[in-house]
């Protein structure tokens, strides 16, 4: 399961609150057009009782029974008629109902309220009726009238927030980007964005003690470095040089021979392990930078040519397959120090007998070998002075570190896999 793609300040901001006013205003316009009906159906029943007390003062005016039905006639929502036998006289109820109108051919909604009246001393039902199909239409209006402001209220106040949220962030976004280009090998002192800002103004304070101290420790372990490279390299020049002239004197007895042989194999292999080092700290520091575009079929074919003899002297095949021309920006040197060492390593690692293919494509450059019968350690095929019963011997344990390190530094990414039965295969991808 992939990782959810991560997503701005502001825009996680304002999506929490766009989804937290939704919610209100989808909510809040239901509860308001439910209390606005509640309100006006509370007039509207505050309304039927007072004609209620109305009808009932004027009862007594009504000479006849007869007269009432002229009444009714008169008032359609009004309905009064005597008691039926059996029928109870209970008391002032208002209910909803619904009843059908002719004439607009629909049915519409009514309050209406029922109660028993007295008339020339008989008990009497009253009906009274209030259509509500304006307080429908109105109440309707209303609440969309209501969502209405509501939405360009909450429209208006996403664009302030957005224009405000986008003001106030700017230094953080300005800062962000001179970050972005800082490198700690500039001598240049690094200006952060000015920020009227508080919290903005104490992060530029700390960030710029930060990296004025990283930069100058970066400084002193580079000067460190440099100075302990050259200051070894010197001394284990002079020792070889030494040690290959005493080898060459003929007063040596073959015993003294050989221990001369081990010693100047030692100091080559200090040599070795010195340079490499001293890349890696390079590596380490960002000191190659990629400025020019790199054509890797040339990288490889070049660097199978010089490992042919090797590799021949090994008694193993080399076989190349590069006709694809891939052009990554990268540093030259870098690159043809990734191929080199991949290329010496499963030399190195082989066995009589075996083989090595190249093989380069348009998303892929692929180092594969036969070796040994067993797979690289688990998470450390890469780590440094790794060393095991199987290793090779002359090996200082660092070239597939560098490796690493260069996939990093370019951009590039280096994976390995082993088939049985001793087949190991090392894979460098870019997007």
């Amino acid at each position: 399961m992939s990782a959810p793609r991560p997503l701005k300040l502001l825009t996680r901001t304002l999506r929490t609150q766009l989804v937290y006013a939704g919610l209100v205003l989808l909510a809040g316009t239901f509860v308001f057009y439910f209390v606005l009906q509640q309100l006006y159906y509370a007039d509207v029943d505050e309304a039927l009782l007072l004609r209620r007390d109305e009808v009932v003062g004027k009862l007594p005016l009504v000479a006849r029974p007869a007269d009432l039905a002229l009444w009714m006639r008169l008032d359609r929502d009004l309905e009064i008629r005597p008691l039926r036998p059996g029928e109870a006289a209970g008391p002032a109820r208002i209910v909803p109902e619904k009843r059908y109108l002719a004439a607009a051919d629909e049915w519409e909604p009514y309050r209406t309220l029922t109660t028993t009246v007295r008339y020339q001393g008989r008990p009497y039902r009253l009906v009274l009726r209030s259509s509500l199909v304006e307080s429908e239409d109105l109440l309707a209006a209303i609440g969309l009238a209501q969502a209405g402001l509501l939405v360009v209220l909450l429209g208006g106040l996403v664009l302030v927030q957005q224009r405000v949220a986008r003001r106030l962030w700017r230094p953080f976004y300005q800062t962000l980007t001179q970050l972005r280009r800082f490198r700690l090998d500039q001598r240049a002192p690094i200006e952060l964005a000015a920020s009227p800002t508080v919290e903005f103004v104490e992060l530029n304070v700390a960030l710029t003690e930060l990296l004025t101290q990283h930069r100058r420790l970066f400084h002193s372990q580079k000067e460190f470095t440099e100075n302990a490279s050259h200051e070894l390299q010197t001394p284990l020049a002079v020792l070889h040089t030494k040690l290959e002239l005493l080898a060459q004197s003929p007063e040596l007895t073959e015993a003294q021979a050989q221990h001369l042989d081990a010693l100047v194999a030692v100091t080559q292999r200090l040599s070795r392990l010195n340079r490499s080092l001293l890349l890696l700290a390079r590596l380490d520091n960002q000191q190659f930078a990629a400025t020019e575009a790199v054509d890797l079929r040339q990288v490889v074919h070049s660097v199978a040519g010089q490992v042919q003899e090797q590799a021949e002297a090994a008694h193993l095949t080399l076989r190349v397959a590069a006709a694809v021309s891939v052009l990554r920006q990268a540093n030259q040197t870098l690159i043809e120090m990734l191929v080199s060492n991949l290329l010496v390593n499963a030399i190195r690692h082989n066995v009589p007998g075996g083989w090595v293919q190249v093989q380069l494509t348009a998303r892929q450059l692929t180092v594969a070998n036969t070796g040994r019968p067993a797979p690289l350690p688990a998470g450390r095929e890469f780590a440094r002075f790794r060393k095991d019963a199987l290793s090779a011997p002359g090996g200082v344990g660092l070239g597939l570190a560098i490796s690493q390190q260069i996939v990093s530094t370019c951009g590039l990414t280096l994976a390995y896999r082993f088939t049985a039965p001793n087949q190991h295969c090392f894979e460098v991808s870019w997007p």
